[in-house]
């Protein structure tokens, strides 16, 4: 399915009729989504190892998706056979690598830690896309990306330069850039070659693809680490990242920006980082730091330069959602639709 352009950010303000109230409300759920799905995962991490959390968040999603999406995905199979190898490449990278990463990478750092640096991604992205495609880098977008680095970098050396000189990392910190290294890379590829089934076929392709990667890797923890105990507490977890981050933000993000526009959706993602770090302190204990605010400031900074509207004109850069919770069709950091993971 081809992606439809969207209005330019500069063309979302004034000439925009104006959005009811309630979808504002709206358009703050996704983040407050994604962001629950750092603390839930940050919580439960003593009691489902990462890559079975990774692997049972997607099985139960793809379960669900089955009464809407079986009937789309079994009418466009002959496209599914067509797109089988692109499709699993994207499931390997967007589905299984991505979050597999975050979820290892919690066990390592705190989650206010890893929902700052993931806020990279639209960075990430813009630096792929130069890389890959070759989009024209405007002087302020160049300024951004170094702005945004040196903010995360604040982060992963914890505000002491000293461990910067003496390479001193935190495994955590640099999982989570590996992971959204990888959900840059899916949005440019998708990018490159959007696919032609619908969305909620797509959806179910690349979760249910996505799930069986995760088969091996979790045959392997399960013979290290062990099992999942299950109990309610594991299953309200579960359900939880199933049914929010993966599925209901999904629904709810392109509720928004079919009523607001990507561009002024996107302003929205802003809030995660604030939402996951009030839910860390109240329910994980978490402190949020000095380096943790320098580290964000810098970031957004550095976002805002990377996808102001004139630089959007000149090389297609567009505000993204710093996380992906699931596959949907939002801003893809390129300037045009497209869908997340």
């Amino acid at each position: 399915m081809s992606k439809a352009s969207q209005p330019s950010l500069a063309g979302e303000g004034a000439s925009a009729p104006r959005a009811p109230g309630s979808i504002h409300v709206l358009a703050l759920l996704p983040p407050l989504f994604w962001a629950g799905n750092f603390v839930v995962s940050g919580l439960m991490r003593n009691e489902i190892p990462p890559l079975q959390m990774s692997f049972y968040r997607w099985l139960l999603a793809s379960l669900f998706m089955l009464p809407f999406a079986a009937a789309a995905l079994a009418a466009h199979r002959r496209t599914l056979r067509e797109e089988a190898f692109y499709l699993a490449g994207l499931s390997l990278i967007g589905v299984t690598a991505f979050n597999s990463l975050v979820y290892v990478a919690l066990h390592h750092t705190q989650v206010v830690n890893a929902a700052i640096l993931n806020s990279l991604m639209p960075v990430a992205t813009f630096l792929l896309a130069f890389l890959l495609m070759r989009t024209k880098v405007t002087a302020s977008q160049a300024l951004g990306a170094g702005v945004a680095f040196a903010g995360a970098l604040a982060i992963v050396v914890r505000g002491d330069p000293g461990r910067l000189l003496s390479l001193e990392f935190n495994a955590g910190d640099l999982l989570v850039v590996a992971g959204l290294t990888c959900w840059a890379l899916y949005t440019v590829l998708v990018k490159r070659r959007p696919s032609r089934l619908p969305p909620m076929a797509f959806l179910l392709a690349t979760f249910a693809m996505g799930t069986v990667f995760h088969v091996p890797f979790v045959i392997w923890e399960v013979g290290t680490v062990g099992g999942v105990a299950f109990g309610w507490r594991t299953a309200a977890a579960l359900l939880f990242l199933a049914i929010f981050p993966s599925i209901l933000a999904y629904v709810v993000w392109n509720r928004s920006v079919a009523a607001l526009g990507p561009g002024r959706t996107a302003i929205y993602m802003y809030a995660m980082p604030v939402f996951t770090a009030a839910l860390a302190i109240l329910f994980l204990g978490e402190q949020l730091r000095v380096f943790h605010i320098l580290g964000l400031v810098f970031i957004v900074a550095g976002i805002t330069l990377v996808t102001n509207p004139r630089g959007s004109r000149s090389s297609g850069v567009r505000a993204a959602r710093p996380f992906g919770g699931g596959p949907s069709e939002a801003t893809d950091g390129l300037g045009s639709t497209t869908r997340e993971v």
